[in-house]
């Protein structure tokens, strides 16, 4: 009875001694009221927090069922479990399908059914407001464009990013790859006073060594008299935010010129021509620690100062276990909406294997996690079967084919349609036939029964396939005269 200790209860039944009786034998777990009729509840629970109902059908100044009416309209949180006589079975089952949580009859042991019938009931209650107050946390994040958190780490690198946002000073993210740090970036652009201006982010590593400096920077080459045509990304976010992900990547000139910018605010471009302004406030990320690549020369120390005036590092997932059922239940509305499904909520069973995940893909590997259950999915809720197997731990199903699966030699696609399917035929006889004359041990007779033919058919083709050489054997011995 962990689940409900201490929860309070109401107890509404007109029989005295039964109400009494009931309430000595449930106090035990529970706080417990009592009210004699269906007024005297209401009255109670407009006035008084109660986290379960135990009502008895059967009462002659306000029934059963109007007293669950009026509690389901008044307070459709509260979960009712309705008392029923053996000849009242159709008024209780009704009761289920008008919203009770569930019914116990009588006389056979009420207090023990009651018992654990509220004790679910007040762990469904629990388990709803629990929810209810994730999924309303979530959307509040939603709402803000903020970044969706409540481990302590966590809110105090985003505390720390949101108190610099109105500052033009350059911001380094420092974490490992998917722990949000372009999120973070975004949050930071959209609080300042730069909010109305491009946001331009770039992902370094993916840039083309050889066109790194022409993108970033620009070049001034067959350039119209308005001058833009020939902008990198640098100018292109002119008064707003550059996010330069993976800035570690930049190779070593790209670097220089990039510490020019954050020095001077100027950007040169390739081919000559006069420096331009630049008026973009930068923020870059890295997965990797630029202390190591500047004490191996492959980062400048200066531009590492530079970049790093301001230092904000992002914990890992499994560092920050508490923000798991956040981001979990953020995915589930995200993918939920993005594929049309109807899956509302994560299951007990499949929360606690998220918990218990390394993540060492971070959220965004919680991300993908998520999409791939709500797709896999066959309720509303999601399930352990419906996780990747690397995070419910069950081996994926084998995709080897049969070892009785026929494999086309990979020329027989060059041939005509009719030549192909020839030779494929070919090759399915002679192992079907094979496979069938081994398993009926050589037996004629139990072999062409097991294949559907009679004898003489499955004589002739056997000979068929004997004639066609069998890779060079006559096929004696392969299955002759009856065994017996």
């Amino acid at each position: 009875m962990n689940a409900a200790a201490r929860a309070r209860i109401l107890i509404v039944d007109d029989e005295p001694s039964q109400r009494r009786g009931l309430a000595r034998a449930l106090v035990r777990d529970f706080e417990v009221l009592t009210a004699e009729d269906g007024p005297a509840a209401l009255g109670l629970l407009a006035t008084t927090h109660v986290d379960a109902v135990l009502l008895d059908l059967a009462m002659p100044r306000m029934s059963g069922a109007e007293v669950l009416d009026r509690i389901r309209s008044a307070h459709p949180d509260l979960e009712v479990v309705v008392m029923a006589g053996h000849g009242e079975l159709d008024a209780a089952i009704a009761a289920v399908r008008a919203g009770a949580f569930a019914f116990v009859t009588r006389p056979l042991d009420p207090e023990a059914a009651a018992a654990i019938a509220l004790e679910r009931a007040v762990e469904r209650r629990r388990l709803l407001a629990r929810a209810r107050a994730l999924e309303e946390r979530v959307s509040l994040h939603e709402q803000l464009g903020e970044v969706i958190a409540s481990s302590a780490a966590m809110q105090e690198a985003y505390r720390k990013a949101i108190g610099v946002s109105a500052l033009d000073a350059p911001v380094l993210l420092s974490g490992e790859p998917g722990t949000g740090k372009e999120l973070l970036a975004r949050a930071v652009h959209r609080r300042g006073p730069r909010a109305e201006r491009p946001f331009v982010a770039v992902d370094c590593s993916a840039l083309p060594e050889a066109r790194v400096e022409d993108e970033l920077f620009g070049q001034d080459r067959e350039a119209p008299p308005d001058g833009r045509a020939g902008a990198g990304l640098i100018e292109a976010a002119d008064q707003g935010t550059l996010f330069l992900e993976e800035v570690s990547a930049l190779p070593l000139a790209a670097q220089a010129r990039l510490l020019r910018v954050l020095t001077h605010g100027e950007i040169a471009r390739a081919g000559g021509g006069e420096p331009r302004r630049s008026d973009a406030r930068v923020i870059a990320s890295t997965s990797v620690d630029l202390r190591e690549r500047v004490a191996s020369g492959r980062f400048r120390e200066d531009l590492y100062y530079r970049l790093g005036v301001i230092l904000i590092e992002l914990p890992p997932l499994r560092r920050r276990r508490e923000d798991i059922a956040l981001l979990a239940s953020h995915f589930l509305r995200r993918c939920a909406l993005r594929h049309g499904r109807d899956v509302t909520r994560i299951g007990p069973e499949a929360a606690r294997l998220l918990r218990e995940h390394a993540w060492p893909g971070n959220a965004r590997e919680l991300a993908s996690a998520i999409e791939h259950a709500v797709i896999s999915a066959r309720g509303e809720a999601i399930l352990p079967a419906d996780l990747p197997s690397s995070v419910s731990g069950r081996p994926e199903p084998e995709r080897r084919p049969p070892r009785d699966a026929v494999v086309l030699p990979a020329e027989i696609c060059e041939l005509p349609y009719a030549a192909a399917k020839e030779r494929a035929v070919d090759a399915f006889e002679q192992i079907y036939l094979g496979r069938v004359l081994q398993r009926a041990g050589n037996n004629l007779s139990e072999a062409a029964r097991r294949a559907g033919m009679d004898r003489s058919n499955f004589r002739r083709l056997k000979k068929k396939v004997e004639s066609r050489g069998n890779e060079g054997q006559d096929g004696s011995g392969s299955g002759g005269e009856d065994a017996a």
